[in-house]
């Protein structure tokens, strides 16, 4: 009963329903962001001096980490500005106060969509959201251990080429980091759209199959596109899980398209003459 309440809400209801959904998802992110700001990692007071009053946090803990996986060791960062060191810490906190709140966050859209959606419907729900996070995370750990390190060594190698000092720009070097990392999480996405077009009768497997040269030409324009330096070895360690879960996508969508096929030829009345 109280869900037909809540279907049958006007416009101005639902704007405020979402509204605010949206003020706790962004609450909290916040409230996450500061735990990662201030929480400590460890406190050692033998280390407490007036000169560094400070302690190490998750996100100090994870700039740090960041810089021994992705940054060569002859190279140097620094500080063009004095708010750089300030704007790469809210920067990777903000980033892990999101990380944090996902739970949150899918929480209070579900909630929101729920009343809306059938049974069999919200199992898609379930569904689709487990398939996103699980390709996203796929996609953010090859980004971490693979994709990214070597990416930054290839472009260290062409200072070394050109004789250039290894000194790079504190704050370019977290932002390229942290968007490519991302960008490689949802890049691994994309083959759960084509799962969702064929769920939805907008796309058919025989379109896709039929221009599966065309389909993969065009991730690998992506993937240059996205790579900082889209060598052939970085773009093979992106493309070629892509085309396997690509491959695997169709499958599950020709299975989709037979059993709606099946059960159309069940549902429809049989003529008889």
């Amino acid at each position: 009963m109280a869900e037909d309440k809540k279907v049958d809400m006007s416009l101005m209801d639902h704007l405020m329903e979402l509204l605010n959904r949206s003020r706790k998802i962004i609450i909290s992110i916040i409230i996450f962001t500061v735990v990662a700001m201030v929480m400590p990692i460890s406190i050692d007071f033998s280390s407490f001096s007036t000169d560094n009053p400070f302690y190490p946090t998750i996100t100090s803990f994870v700039i740090r980490n960041l810089q021994d996986r992705f940054l060569p060791v002859e190279a140097e960062l620094l500080p063009l500005s004095f708010l750089a060191p300030l704007e790469v810490y809210v920067f990777i906190s903000l980033i892990l106060g999101a990380l944090i709140s996902l739970p949150v966050i899918f929480y209070e859209l579900f909630k929101f969509v729920s009343p809306a959606l059938h049974v069999h419907e919200r199992k898609v729900a379930f569904q689709f959201v487990g398939a996103f996070v699980g390709l996203f995370v796929f996609g953010f750990i090859m980004g971490y251990l693979f994709i990214l390190p070597m990416t930054m060594r290839v472009l260290f190698l062409f200072s070394k080429l050109l004789d250039l000092p290894p000194k790079y720009d504190f704050t370019v070097f977290f932002s390229t980091v942290g968007f490519s990392l991302l960008l490689f999480g949802l890049i691994f996405t994309f083959p759960m759209y084509i799962v969702l077009l064929v769920k939805a009768g907008i796309l058919k497997t025989s379109s896709v199959t039929k221009n599966r040269k065309y389909l993969y030409g065009g991730l690998i324009i992506i993937i240059a596109i996205i790579d900082p330096e889209p060598s052939l070895i970085t773009e093979s360690i992106v493309f070629i899980p892509l085309v396997i879960l690509m491959e695997i996508s169709i499958l599950i969508a020709k299975r989709i398209e037979r059993n709606r096929e099946v059960s159309d030829g069940i549902d429809s009345p049989s003529v008889k003459p």
